[in-house]
């Protein structure tokens, strides 16, 4: 459970955040709202994800790091309001609504929601906090999810807005259970996972609508996510290890080697390359190609993130062999060998014909 909650939660931030910044890219501005919807979701969710992988590989990890659970959760509640907030700017430029009263209903749920999740009470930094002021905090929070589902619901025809509702609802749905009786059964606190698959279909939802077709300057946007992302893995990989005071080499180190190299600059000369032979390439191919790559890529991202993470923090493997995450990430290396094989063929077949050939 350890192994695949964790795989999970890793691959769930690398794509909403990836879809995020892909979406912002756009020159919608609907498209861009999405976006910064999608990594608002994944930035704030990684405050609470991150802590309940490292708590997955520690004897009574979920003690030791109680306090960063809480207020990893803390920070959630507030990020996953905004997220709706945005979600509601992002209705009304989709379906023209502009009723005030609605406006101002939203805003009314969203400022009591945030006040009472930042409040004391809570008890945050504790765990499990307290169990009143988890459902005093989360009741303005589903009547702002229950309005939004119904209002999106009846303008599910509008540009943008199909399936949104859906999604919508079994978020709230497999998240209920979760507030009102986790603490009493442990076990439905694994409902968490299918209300991250509702999220990841809404945000893959949104994508599909701005993004239907791959053009070459697809290549060049997908480039600039890996360069964001592979920043990012290295100022990850620089605040985490100091945060541990960890001085070793370590996998998290080879997380922005990866995508900077392999994602970003080898992505580059594909654009360039693609651009000269643009009349002779098959851009069907070449899409498939580059979408085996960058899956390689992703797999191998998150099998290193792991390693890394259970490496600086000292934790242990239990009964998964150490082997076992390194032959995952291998995986992943194949996938990529295939992509990038798959790419060169792609440029093979456009090269002009000539008589020695």
């Amino acid at each position: 459970m350890a192994l695949f909650e964790s795989m999970f939660d890793l691959f769930y931030l690398v794509c909403v955040v990836g879809l995020g910044i892909r979406l912002l890219l756009q020159k919608e501005r609907s498209a861009k709202l999405f976006g910064a919807m999608a990594v608002l979701l994944g930035f704030g969710d990684a405050f609470h994800l991150i802590p309940r992988v490292i708590s997955h590989w520690h004897n009574n990890g979920f003690v030791v790091y109680g306090a960063a659970l809480s207020w990893g959760e803390a920070i959630t509640s507030v990020t996953m309001t905004l997220f709706y907030l945005l979600y509601y700017y992002y209705y009304r430029r989709q379906t023209g609504d502009q009723c005030k009263t609605k406006a101002y209903l939203v805003y009314l749920l969203v400022g009591v929601r945030i006040l009472l999740s930042i409040l004391p009470q809570n008890q945050w930094g504790q765990m499990p906090g307290n169990y009143t002021w988890s459902l005093l905090r989360n009741i303005p929070f589903a009547a702002l999810g229950i309005l939004l589902i119904w209002w999106s619901y009846r303008e599910k025809d509008k540009p943008g807005m199909k399936g949104m509702a859906l999604w919508i609802s079994l978020s709230f749905l497999f998240y209920a259970p979760v507030v009102l009786a986790a603490r009493f059964i442990p076990a439905l606190g694994s409902l968490m996972m299918p209300k991250t698959v509702a999220y990841v279909m809404m945000i893959l939802t949104g994508y599909r609508h701005f993004i239907r077709e791959f053009h070459l300057k697809t290549i060049l946007k997908m480039a600039y996510v890996n360069l964001i992302l592979g920043l990012s893995g290295g100022v990850f990989y620089r605040e985490f290890t100091k945060l541990f005071g960890y001085t070793d080499n370590t996998f998290l180190g080879k997380i922005h080697v990866h995508v900077l190299v392999l994602g970003f600059i080898c992505l580059l000369i594909v654009y360039l390359l693609a651009v000269q032979r643009q009349t002779l390439l098959s851009l069907k191919q070449l899409k498939r190609a580059v979408f085996i790559w960058n899956s390689g890529l992703l797999v191998t991202v998150v099998f290193l993130w792991l390693h890394g993470i259970i490496e600086v923090t000292g934790a242990y493997y239990g009964k998964i062999p150490k082997a076992a995450i390194s032959g995952l990430a291998g995986i992943g290396h194949i996938i990529l060998a295939i992509g990038l094989a798959s790419t060169m063929l792609c440029f093979l077949k456009a090269e002009p014909k000539t008589v020695d050939n």
